[in-house]
């Protein structure tokens, strides 16, 4: 007799364990399914918030880009008409080399008209490759300008 309640008392304890440690009941059930409901709100929001950010990161690096470019192609045509009003006899080989500058500076806006949108690495790195191309071709430029008024 000792012993079935001994083994009763067992299973009872086990069966009072396995029971509080499963909390199944409709209250917890809804309190995860509200938490989780949250979290899908709040990530939703996230994305959409860093969406937004990341197109306005990309419309102002396009308008930092397009005036840079602007300015260089500005550049390129001040020293064309003073080469032009010049009496320079290495006046070809300074147009030849402001030629190249201004298709340099066209690949450029093709390349950032051309540019599709894709992750943010990805980004990241065409920002970085593109920034160093323009500013080779902005220093080209200002060589090109020093060396002219020196002659």
């Amino acid at each position: 007799m000792k012993n079935k309640f001994l083994k009763l008392l067992f299973v009872m304890s086990i069966m009072t364990l396995v029971m509080a440690s499963c909390n199944n009941s409709p209250k917890a059930k809804e309190n995860e399914l509200e938490n989780a409901q949250e979290d899908v709100v709040e990530a939703k929001d996230a994305l959409q918030q860093s969406t937004q950010d990341s197109i306005s990161d990309y419309k102002t690096f396009i308008s930092s880009i397009e005036l840079k470019l602007e300015k260089n192609q500005r550049l390129i045509d001040n020293q064309k008409a003073i080469i032009n009003s010049s009496k320079n006899d290495s006046k070809e080989i300074y147009e030849k080399e402001l030629a190249q500058l201004e298709e340099k500076n066209e690949k450029l806006k093709e390349k950032i008209k051309n540019y599709n949108q894709g992750p943010s690495e990805k980004w990241e790195l065409f920002k970085v490759e593109f920034n160093k191309d323009l500013d080779d071709l902005g220093k080209s430029i200002s060589k090109m300008a020093e060396n002219n008024k020196k002659k």
